[in-house]
């Protein structure tokens, strides 16, 4: 057989070789702690130029926007403004402590790696989060714990807004609701927690509310909470609310 002759059949069998076919993957997710919630969560399938946060790095307004209200919205967005290189997906509702969630399927488009963000209730800029596992090639199922982090961008406080006395910027109750830019631990607070907390490291008059955050991404020191349930430092009860790192179990199902 002469090279030309080899070099045909090369370029044919390139030619019939099926093009590359997108990694389907199911995803769960389960919440090991005793008195929190994970609000719904970002997935994203990506290239290896791509950091949904960067411990020791200030967060991005996207991470912002999930740590401090669950806002998945914001860096979604963002990300889509490079559909090349990645594809993301929000999923499911609240999972409360103890709970796995529903399994979810994502079509990754053979990217290399995955990433997920997930924002701890209540807790004023608290997220779990997974960055950058590489996803195995061969089938099967495969589990990995998550950290939670403190996205650096509010103070924990740890008030609820909706049974402070304080007033902050906008006349709501200490001016938040979890809200990137507005103090006090995230909604939904309902059920889980104290009230009449006086706030920690509260200090300012009722219009000048310090809202300032460590500036940068970092393993979260935990929830100091109190046991008082009528006043005391924190609404966040230490009983229940503290936690020890991992806070979650993700579980990938590659198909």
């Amino acid at each position: 057989m002469n090279t030309k002759s080899i070099a045909a059949i090369a370029a044919a069998s390139i030619m019939a070789s099926p093009a590359a076919m997108a990694v389907e993957i199911t995803v769960n997710i389960t919440n090991l702690t005793q008195g929190m919630a994970f609000t719904p969560r970002l997935l994203v399938a990506h290239t290896g130029n791509l950091d949904l946060f960067e411990p020791g790095s200030p967060a991005s307004a996207g991470l912002t926007a999930i740590a401090e209200g669950g806002d998945t919205s914001v860096l979604a967005a963002a990300l889509d403004l490079d559909p090349t290189n990645q594809r993301n997906q929000t999923f499911g509702g609240l999972v409360g402590p103890a709970s796995t969630s529903a399994d979810y399927t994502f079509e990754t488009d053979d990217h290399p790696f995955l990433s997920l963000a997930t924002m701890l209730i209540p807790t004023n800029d608290a997220f779990a989060g997974l960055d950058s596992w590489t996803i195995p090639t061969t089938p099967g199922t495969y589990t990995v714990t998550l950290n939670a982090y403190d996205s650096g961008t509010e103070a924990n406080d740890e008030i609820n807004p909706a049974t402070s006395t304080l007033t902050g910027p906008g006349g709501s109750a200490l001016g938040g609701t979890g809200a990137p830019g507005m103090a006090g631990a995230g909604n939904p607070l309902s059920g889980i927690t104290t009230s009449g907390g006086t706030g920690v490291a509260i200090q300012a008059t009722a219009n000048e509310l310090p809202d300032t955050g460590e500036g940068f991404v970092h393993i979260h020191r935990n929830v100091l909470g109190d046991t008082n349930a009528t006043g005391g430092a924190s609404d966040l009860d230490a009983t229940v609310h503290r936690w020890l790192n991992p806070v979650a179990r993700m579980t990938i199902t590659i198909n």
